[in-house]
């Protein structure tokens, strides 16, 4: 199935120089490469910024007035007989023929030209990146010497489109500044290793990819005077895979019981060389022909045991003697536990051995090589158990999955551990392991919808003769609760002055943290239900709304919250009517004030928030004799009497009706007309 590529194009970067921008370009599929060189590149720089200020509009002029090509093919002749990539660049431009397979006729001879192509392009930009003078040579590189400190630039480089029908390149552009110059770093992560006759030397490529295309390497017998030993530059042709990628090597043959000095250094995709790298030095030394090899072992007791080994007779003139070096696994670190053992002997024995003990026998070579026999494994007779596990912890979910898991055994010869559980940890607890669990993390999904509410565990430890621990100490885990608690109902209220008054049955359930009532007022268009009180206990039982503050309808339901939040479904809502507080004379404030020149006196009155059906205005000339004398709408805030005689004292009573017919105490005032 034919899939479309993406368009091609010109991918660029650049290096800058105390006084100039070197630039290096190239096209990044065959075909669109081809076309290029014969279409040529245009250069355009975009001036962005100067002296930290933007430049606006930006200026932009083109670098090279006819577009770069490739240079005609006599003009190679003097660099491609001075260093090889740059013959190769021109065979890849002008060769009539590139090495690849036999054409053949028909599909086979597309596929040829095909493959032609890719090795021109392939091998064409690859030897470009070694050398920047070819590039420059090829229409492929450019110097901008016009560049000036405290500028910034994008560099532009388009091909130049002018045949009909040719296939759009994308642009491509990079930034860059004189003001950015830095030093190039040497090299980094040289190492070597030294064995017979040779010197095996690697460094990581990737750490300094974007600087350095390939590299050289560099040998002194006196750390003074280097000379070059690759004819070839070395470099990867692996794609990157991050800092730790790719390692180049070099393998130098060398003669052994001499020292030898090594440094490699970079070179950039403009020609720069770095500075060397810090020196490798070492000798290469001849290898024991000879290695011993354990035949036999016996164990006497439980911390000793004898080696029996054969090394060839020949080698005791090559050695200065044994050691017997002991791990605790194959893999080691191995240390010694034996030294000084003669050249002559063949057996010895070694003590302090531990539960499991791998050893080795390593001869001594004159010239301080070493040669060691394969590891072989010593267990003396164990029937003592490891220690039981410690630290246990769990999590449980919602779901059932459980997480256990503890510390781990310091034994050397711990195989894994076994797990029980049980739901009452006053009965025989069975084992859910099959076999040995080696991790002291363990998962398993358990039951979690049944009446337990716990469950419980203990761990033993095994070794690898099979020898089992004590039970550790048991680990209770709470099962996650999933259930709602019951909900709890109403019994009695009552009403009063003071609010309203509500008792209940508590939850039957026995995890509940607390009980919350909600509280609607009915009065209220589209009232919603609002939380009045939590009450932190799951025993109390009454409680005593005084937080109501008008006349009317309410309701009132209830719910039960367990200790992880789960709620109950809502009790039936509880409907009430609530007459108000009861009011008090100081409840009302009621004042007067006399307008002998308008002939009238004016009453005002004021009450706390209450719902007011209406009020009831007494009047009489002393407090003794007074009388109902109006009685006005509860949402009037005062009166002016105007039946009024001269001289005359007047006494005033205010009286309050509320909803239900309740009436508050008559206030009083004494005014003189």
């Amino acid at each position: 199935m034919l899939q479309a590529q993406e368009n091609p194009s010109v991918q660029v970067i650049s290096r800058t120089q105390q006084d100039r921008v070197l630039l290096r370009w190239a096209v990044d599929q065959p075909q669109a490469w081809k076309e290029a060189n014969t279409l040529g590149f245009l250069i355009e720089r975009s001036t962005i910024s100067r002296n930290g200020e933007a430049v606006v509009p930006i200026e932009k002029s083109m670098l090279v007035t006819v577009p770069l090509k490739p240079q005609p093919l006599e003009a190679w002749e003097t660099l491609a007989t001075q260093d090889q990539n740059a013959a190769i660049i021109a065979q890849a431009l002008y060769g009539d023929r590139f090495e690849t397979s036999s054409p053949g006729e028909g599909l086979g001879a597309i596929y040829a030209v095909n493959e032609e192509l890719e090795q021109r392009f392939t091998f064409g930009l690859l030897a470009a990146e070694q050398n920047y003078e070819a590039a420059k040579l090829a229409g492929w590189g450019f110097e901008d010497t016009t560049a000036k400190k405290g500028e910034q630039y994008v560099y532009t480089i388009s091909v130049a489109q002018t045949l009909e029908g040719t296939p759009i390149i994308e642009n491509g552009t990079v930034y860059s500044s004189l003001d950015d110059f830095e030093q190039l770093p040497k090299p980094i992560g040289f190492f070597g290793l030294f064995e017979d006759n040779h010197a095996n030397l690697s460094w990581n490529f990737n750490l300094l990819q974007e600087l350095y295309t390939n590299y050289s390497i560099e040998r002194s017998e006196d750390n003074s005077v280097f000379e070059q030993l690759n004819a070839a530059p070395i470099f990867s042709v692996q794609e990157s895979n991050g800092l730790n990628g790719t390692s180049l090597s070099y393998t130098d043959s060398i003669p052994n019981n001499k020292t030898f000095y090594y440094r490699i250094k970079g070179k950039t995709a403009f020609g720069e060389t770095s500075p060397p790298s810090d020196v490798v030095s070492g000798k290469a030394q001849e290898n024991l022909a000879f290695s011993p090899r354990i035949t036999r072992k016996e164990i006497p007791t439980d911390s000793t045991a004898t080696l029996f080994w054969e090394f060839d007779q020949k080698g005791n003139d090559l050695i200065t003697g044994f050691e017997v070096h002991r791990a605790n696994s194959d893999a080691g670190p191995f240390e010694v536990v034996k030294k000084n053992i003669s050249t002559t002997a063949r057996t010895t024995t070694i003590s302090g051995l531990k539960r499991v003990n791998y050893v080795t026998v390593v001869a001594l070579g004159k010239n301080g090589v070493k040669s060691e026999s394969f590891a072989t494994m010593i267990q003396p007779i164990d029937s003592t158990p490891p220690l039981p596990p410690i630290g246990l912890s769990a999590a449980l979910d919602t779901t059932g999955i459980l997480r256990l898991s503890w510390n781990k055994n310091l034994e050397e010869d711990l195989k894994g551990y076994r797990i029980f559980t049980a739901n009452n940890p006053d009965v025989e607890f069975n084992e859910i392991t099959s076999k040995t669990h080696v991790s002291e993390i363990f998962i398993d999904t358990i039951p979690i919808n049944n009446l337990n509410e716990k469950i419980y565990f203990k761990i033993k430890s095994e070794d690898f003769r099979y020898n089992q621990s004590k039970f550790s100490e048991v680990l209770m885990v709470d099962k996650p609760d999933i259930s709602p608690p019951s909900p709890p109902f109403f019994k009695r209220y009552s009403s009063s002055t003071d609010g309203i008054a509500l008792q209940w049955t508590p939850s039957s359930s026995t995890d509940v943290n607390s009980q919350i009532i909600y509280r609607k007022n009915n009065v209220k268009t589209d009232a919603l239900w609002e939380q009045i009180t939590e009450i932190k206990s799951a025993l109390d039982s009454t409680y005593t709304d005084k937080s109501l503050q008008t006349t009317g309808s309410y309701s009132y339901t209830i719910i039960a919250k367990d200790k992880v939040g789960l709620e109950s479904s809502v009790t039936d809502a509880l409907t009430l009517f609530w007459n108000g507080k009861e009011i008090q004379e100081g409840d009302i404030k009621f004042s007067g004030i006399v307008d002998r020149e308008l002939r009238f006196i004016n009453l005002s009155w004021k009450m706390k928030d209450m719902s007011i059906v209406e009020y009831r205005l007494y009047r009489g000339t002393t407090k003794d004799d007074l009388k109902l004398y109006k009685v006005i709408d509860g949402s009037s805030k005062g009166y002016n009497d105007t039946s009024l005689e001269i001289n005359t004292d007047y006494w005033y009573g205010l009286q309050a009706i509320l909803n239900g017919g309740r009436t508050s105490p008559i206030k009083e005032i004494n005014l003189k007309y």
